[in-house]
């Protein structure tokens, strides 16, 4: 029970929530450790507890799940806590939702209509940190969009608080440069260049690699 990974379930509906928790529960390696149906009361209760993944809902009494992501990751980052990995849900899948998804910082977005499979699989590969999208491809994604490239003013104002070396793992990142490409040229284990970029993100104020690519596609230094 130990090696169990913890469930965070946030979702208004409270059928769906409930079929969702057996699914879960049924799994040997999964369990749901927490409920919740209202943004306000999973803001106050969410960091209190142990939660590998948190499954969130678009739709919460209260609020919307895109806000309460996006509070709980500010909340993290400020008590420079470990941040759970989010999964988000919906009744519909559309790009402009994937695109919110990302920006709030999911590394997922399942539907309601989805196999059962399929969110055990998204819930087991988000806690094992398989954050890494191929890049080329959410570069085509945000193209395709025509997404406008704002640069973020505080986005810009916190790259000045970065160490050179993180400046520099940073700009190798923007120009797509291979993570092993980047070790070898930094003489250190790979491990070690995800490390730096890791950092880079958490003081950037965001909780995946992802999110960091679109402040950096915003801001037109994406060179990938």
């Amino acid at each position: 029970m130990g090696l169990d990974l913890r469930i965070g379930l946030i979702d208004g509906d409270d059928d769906i929530r409930f079929g969702r928790r057996q699914i879960i529960d049924s799994q040997h390696d999964l369990k749901v450790v927490l409920e919740d149906s209202n943004l306000e009361s999973a803001l106050a209760r969410v960091p209190e507890a142990l939660i590998d993944v948190l499954v969130i809902d678009h739709r919460l009494r209260g609020g919307d799940g895109l806000t309460l992501a996006t509070r709980l990751i500010e909340k993290y980052l400020a008590d420079d806590a470990k941040l759970p990995s989010i999964i988000m849900t919906g009744s519909y899948f559309s790009d402009e939702l994937q695109l919110a998804s990302m920006r709030a910082g999911a590394t997922d977005l399942v539907t309601q209509d989805s196999r059962p499979e399929e969110l055990l699989k998204s819930i087991r590969s988000t806690a094992a940190k398989d954050d890494q999208p191929d890049y080329a491809e959410l570069r085509k994604f945000l193209d395709r969009m025509q997404h406008t490239k704002v640069a973020s003013p505080e986005f810009l104002l916190k790259l000045g608080d970065l160490t050179e070396k993180e400046k520099w793992v940073l700009d190798l990142f923007a120009a797509g440069v291979p993570q092993d490409q980047v070790a070898a040229e930094l003489d250190a284990p790979k491990y070690r260049v995800r490390q730096i970029l890791q950092s880079a993100q958490r003081k950037c104020g965001f909780a995946t690699l992802s999110q960091l690519f679109l402040a950096l596609y915003e801001s037109g230094m994406l060179r990938v």
